[in-house]
């Protein structure tokens, strides 16, 4: 991988990640706004559990990534 490919990859789960968490945890509402299919929503969110060593079924950890994700420089 390359590090604009990174870049990209990291860039397309951020995405992801933020409209899951804006639609209340929804992996249908998620996907219906990424026109995405759901099961691609679901392995996204499960790389990004895995990179951060997060569940995103627990509420604390939903709320965190949220927090962090309104804290970044844009």
């Amino acid at each position: 991988w390359s590090s604009t490919a990174d870049n990209a990859s990291s860039a397309v789960l951020l995405q992801t990640l933020e409209t899951f968490l804006v639609r209340d945890g929804s992996w249908a509402r998620a996907a219906e706004e990424l026109h995405l299919h759901v099961n691609t929503v679901h392995y996204r969110i499960g790389r990004v559990e895995l990179i951060t060593g997060r569940d995103l079924s627990r509420l604390d950890d939903r709320l965190d990534l949220r927090a962090a994700l309104l804290c970044r420089v844009r």
